[in-house]
């Protein structure tokens, strides 16, 4: 039996999640701007009925800048969280995960955010843990500049401590609802955590009742090393970049830690243009890449890098520049061959994801050899225009190929986001 894949909708709360000036097209679409509701709830239901596993929500809290206003560089970015509440009224088994930070956010906070969104959505949470990259967010939340990039992940370390105790604070039996007797739980399983650590103290116990999946499913993206080596102890999902080296790197960290590897899930990031024919397919590409100002590109990596990148020439090899925010980023350029400045910044304007343009079963052997020749369980896909339609065209075109080959589930199997991740 062919072993199935998992997709997700990879998504900024934003007009142009991952390609830049994807919001631009015809008038007659709904607007991202002027009809928010609509234009999500068209994609949230499109995803459900195409049995994705969840519309993942990424984040960033800096930006703001001329080029991030003038041509939208995911800028503005409204709050996910509250979107999803309101999208899980319109759902019944699509999942959400959301993006935030370890590093602008209190741990009693987040977890009692989460939990609370867990239940209103029953089950059907994810949480994607950062660490945060930029100073310009750190200053977006009164604060200089970022803390050094490991020592963010060793305060991380700790944070995820105090959100386990405090999820595990009540018992899963603590609560009674006794009417009879007048007593809503048993105060006897419901305990204080009283945390003392190097970054945080906390008394709990957490004021939300156990949620239906007890915590959020715990996903992660960190490509660097330190990343990787978080993402091995905590993560039950990541968003990996790398290829085989990833895979097999994360395999060996979760070892270390008493993990097994085949328990945490690697989701790598492509975006499929289909289209009935290979010609429409390259056609809706060009005009894809159209729309993309050359200088647009660089922006966005400067925001990523946390480097004024304009400054430099256009033909500079990237190995060349130093820093950088992203550490996983400029890695994984370093182990590219030679790439110049220009050649990375045309990237990332298209978007930083591997592309793969034509029809239905052509993208469909691609994500099997994919699959095949890197590991994993599946991709998170990403909009390169007008985020309705090309989910629609996916769900039209793509799944009922996957679906046809059986490598992707034609029903939901049971009730939570952990269960359709984890599902086999």
């Amino acid at each position: 039996m062919a072993k199935k894949m998992h997709l997700t909708g990879f998504v900024l709360f934003a007009p142009a999640p991952h390609t830049m000036m994807s919001w631009v097209y015809p008038r007659d679409k709904i607007r991202w701007y002027w009809h928010q509701n609509e234009y999500w709830r068209s994609i949230a239901q499109t995803l459900e009925r195409g049995k994705f596993d969840m519309l993942f929500f990424a984040d960033g809290w800096g930006g703001g800048n001329e080029a991030s206003v003038r041509y939208a560089v995911q800028f503005p970015t409204h709050d996910p969280l509250l979107l999803i509440a309101y999208l899980a009224g319109f759902t019944q088994k699509l999942g959400f995960a959301v993006t935030m930070s370890t590093t602008f956010y209190e741990p009693f906070m987040l977890a009692r955010k989460l939990s609370t969104l867990d239940h209103i959505t029953n089950g059907r949470i994810g949480w994607n843990i950062v660490t945060s990259f930029s100073n310009g967010e750190a200053r977006n939340f009164g604060l200089d500049r970022l803390i050094p990039h490991d020592e963010r992940y060793d305060r991380a370390d700790e944070f995820m401590e105090v959100c386990y105790q405090l999820w595990d604070s009540w018992e899963r039996d603590a609560v009674k609802m006794d009417m009879e007797n007048g007593i809503f739980a048993d105060p006897a399983k419901v305990h204080r955590i009283n945390f003392r650590g190097k970054w945080f103290n906390c008394q709990g116990p957490l004021d939300v009742i156990p949620s239906p999946q007890g915590r959020p499913l715990l996903i992660q993206a960190g490509a660097s090393e330190r990343g990787r080596e978080f993402a091995a102890r905590h993560a039950e999902c990541v968003f990996g970049a790398g290829g085989r080296f990833f895979t097999d790197d994360l395999a060996r960290r979760a070892l270390k830690h008493g993990r097994d590897p085949s328990k945490i899930k690697i989701i790598w990031g492509l975006q499929p243009i289909v289209a009935e024919t290979a010609a429409e397919a390259e056609a809706i590409e060009q005009a894809v890449l159209d729309r993309i100002p050359p200088q647009v590109g660089l922006h966005l990596m400067s925001s990523h890098f946390d480097m004024d990148l304009t400054r430099y020439d256009l033909e500079t090899p990237v190995s060349e520049i130093e820093g950088g925010a992203i550490q996983g980023i400029v890695e994984t350029f370093k182990r590219a061959k030679p790439v110049t400045l220009r050649e990375a910044a045309q990237r990332y304007g298209r978007g930083m994801m591997p592309h793969v343009v034509g029809t239905p079963v052509r993208v469909a052997d691609q994500m099997e050899e994919m699959l095949d020749r890197m590991g994993g369980d599946g991709f998170q896909l990403s909009p390169p225009y007008y985020a309705p339609d090309y989910y629609e065209d996916l769900v039209r075109l793509l799944i009922p190929e996957l679906q046809r080959r059986g490598v992707f589930r034609t029903e939901y199997h049971g009730d939570t986001l952990r269960d359709y991740a984890f599902e086999e």
